[in-house]
């Protein structure tokens, strides 16, 4: 159905899918394996190098020589744009919300060193600095460049799409290893991510229970989110039938808050690393790792119950996190 979208090749695909036999062990889970997004290629991967390669295809088809978007000082979504941009010779400007730090480390050393154009907003976030991309846009656009605006995270309908894609991928290593999971296990920011895999389950009548562990809001404001965006997606894109997504997310693990690092995931990062050489990030996915070690020594995942862990990125904000080293 997505062939004929316009699309550059970024990502390194397909990612592995592999059994984490030493961790499932650990916790009680015969047939535990995992998804490696992080190991999409470009600048560390991540799950959004995906979407990137059909935003930028929809930049380039558009005429576009300038990607903006926003993030937090660590995003992930803004490293991986800076890299896109400049593989496709395109400018970037990331709007990045927070105090611009005295040091540059993780992510946003790396965006420097893409050679993107960072502006620092003390007093907003990811989520409010949205509100200013049209505003922004048309700055750009007296100043003579074409901008290609791409919100948080690549939560818009050409960002969905890759991650239906990539549940085809995934699809077919499931076939490959005769492998078929009962539920597949991921974190949630912005929701694009889960709306994609949730649209593509339903494309390929996958019986799978894909949960979404988020990082910072309320599950009932995620779960609105992924519905408005897979209701824009249906829009934007006719070939797509209207569906009733089942939608389910938790919001258990949030903690203190978004991007705080409590003893739970330090623990979690440390399991996945020293049982099985994965790194997990301390934003996202080692919140999803501590929701699934949790459910699984709960008892709320049975042992004989296939799980899959989907691996979204986010390593270099390790870098930013010293606390990790201190006994």
């Amino acid at each position: 159905m997505f062939d004929d979208f316009p699309r550059e090749r970024f990502a390194f695909l397909p990612t592995p899918m592999h059994r984490l036999k030493n961790l499932g062990e650990s916790i009680g889970l015969d047939q535990l394996w995992i998804k490696r997004d992080d190991l999409t290629g470009i600048s560390f991967g991540g799950n959004k190098t995906r979407k990137l390669e059909f935003v930028v295809g929809d930049a380039i088809a558009n005429k576009c020589d300038t990607l903006v978007t926003v993030g937090g000082i660590q995003s992930n979504h803004c490293r991986q744009t800076a890299a896109v941009a400049a593989v496709s010779g395109m400018r970037c400007i990331l709007l990045l919300g927070g105090e611009e730090p005295k040091e540059y480390t993780g992510n946003l050393l790396l965006d420097k060193m893409l050679g993107a154009e960072m502006k620092f907003f003390p007093d907003e976030s990811a989520f409010t600095l949205n509100k200013r991309l049209d505003a922004i846009m048309e700055t750009l656009i007296d100043f003579g460049l074409t901008p290609y605006a791409i919100p948080a995270g690549a939560a818009m309908p050409v960002g969905i799409v890759p991650y239906a894609v990539a549940m085809d991928e995934l699809n077919n290593q499931f076939k490959e290893n005769g492998y078929f999971p009962d539920r597949i296990i991921v974190a949630v920011g912005t929701g694009g991510t889960l709306a994609g895999m949730i649209l593509g389950a339903h494309l390929l009548d996958l019986d799978v229970d894909i949960i979404g562990i988020t990082v910072s809001k309320p599950a009932d404001e995620v779960k609105e989110e992924v519905q408005n965006l897979l209701e824009r997606t249906v829009q934007t894109y006719p070939e797509i039938e209207s569906f009733t997504p089942k939608i389910n997310v938790d919001d258990s693990f949030i903690g203190k808050g978004y991007a705080i690092l409590e003893d739970g995931v330090v623990s979690a990062i440390e399991m996945f690393a020293k049982m099985e050489g994965i790194f997990l990030d301390p934003v996202y996915t080692g919140k999803a790792g501590l929701a699934l070690i949790r459910m699984a020594l709960a008892g709320d995942i049975a042992r004989d119950s296939p799980t899959l862990f989907y691996h979204t990125g986010g390593e270099p904000a390790l870098f930013t996190y010293s606390e990790l080293g201190r006994k």
